[in-house]
């Protein structure tokens, strides 16, 4: 008996002890700058996000008093989630004072029984966006170097979010492109009607408009694909130049350019992988009738640039460089003096 007497007593005193401990941790006052986050929201629709934030979060440095278990449990709340101020619902630059006074009145710190005596930084600016919703039209956009017909676009209509400021500058009606990708068209046979996908992009919205976002992000784009082409670049082309016959050895004409760098041309697929494959080549073919050699013009534009095949047959094409399709060359003519 004696002996359970004492052991009753061991565990009294001990959790005397406890309490007194306890007690005296939550009496004993401590201040600690604790690391925080800061997360900016705008009190409005939840159900649409109608604004944007920048900067949207930010650290700070909260210094708080309190009792020592107080301070350790503001601390476990601060790291583990940022703390959320609210703005109000206005566009443009927002100035916060006071970031001590509005972490105080937080649900967060008031349930972890702390004071908050000092934030740095005290206060701080935030730029606040406002979004508008508008309805837009989808058109699509084929690669230019193809031919295509009975164009339809499903869904036709999408939603484009961008800012307000913005918005009220643009005409009512608005159209984005579901621009499908010249490498699924390179894959696709002429004659058949096709359905690929295309991905939407604004256009018409001026430089700097911010971030703008559509839903849905692409759309189905149907066609009938008549002649598809393909577009190269050739590093070097030669001019060529075509006259009358009965002009020979009457004039000389001497092309001051007679290579032409980096031209850009279309073609058939076929008459591009030939001409990669190098079984033909590409000329710039510049006309000159007797009146130009007459006049002794200085310049004239490529009339036209072809493909010559091993065969000598020349097939029309386009061409340009650095998109001036309108290429003109420097000439110098001189009449061949014939004997007295």
């Amino acid at each position: 008996m004696k002996r359970g007497g004492e052991l009753g007593t061991i565990v009294l005193v001990t959790v005397v002890t406890i309490l007194i401990w306890l007690l005296s941790a939550a009496k004993t006052r401590e201040v600690a700058t604790l690391t925080a986050r800061i997360t900016f929201t705008v009190a409005g629709d939840a159900a649409i996000d109608r604004f944007e934030v920048a900067p949207a979060q930010i650290a700070v440095n909260v210094t708080v008093e309190g009792g020592a278990l107080a301070v350790r449990a503001a601390g476990e709340a601060l790291r583990s989630a940022p703390l959320e101020l609210q703005l109000p619902a206005k566009a443009g630059r927002q100035d916060i004072e006071g970031l001590a006074m509005q972490l105080q009145d937080l649900g967060v710190v008031r349930d972890a029984g702390v004071s908050v005596i000092s934030v740095d930084p005290a206060n701080v600016s935030v730029d606040v966006t406002e979004f508008v919703v508008r309805t837009v039209v989808i058109r699509a956009e084929i690669e230019t170097a193809s031919t295509v017909q009975d164009v339809a676009v499903a869904p036709n209509t999408a939603k484009m979010t961008l800012p307000k400021t913005v918005a009220q500058d643009l005409p009512d009606t608005l159209e984005v492109e579901a621009v499908v990708d010249p490498r699924d068209v390179a894959r696709l046979d002429p004659g058949v009607l096709h359905t690929v996908e295309g991905t939407l992009r604004p256009i018409g919205l001026p430089p700097g408009a911010g971030a703008v976002t559509i839903e849905p992000r692409t759309a189905r784009v149907s066609f009938q694909l008549v002649a598809r082409m393909r577009q190269a670049i050739v590093p070097r082309v030669r001019v060529q130049v075509v006259s009358a016959p009965e002009d020979f050895g009457h004039y000389n004409v001497q092309v001051m350019t007679p290579l032409l760098e980096s031209v850009e041309i279309e073609a058939s697929p076929v008459d591009v992988a030939r001409i990669e494959s190098g079984q033909a080549q590409v000329v710039a073919v510049l006309h000159l009738s007797t009146n130009d050699k007459e006049k002794g013009i200085q310049s004239k534009p490529v009339s036209f640039f072809a493909v010559i095949g091993a065969n000598g047959e020349a097939t029309p094409i386009q061409g340009a460089i650095k998109g001036n399709s309108n290429l003109d060359i420097k000439l110098q003519i001189t009449k061949v003096a014939t004997p007295g």
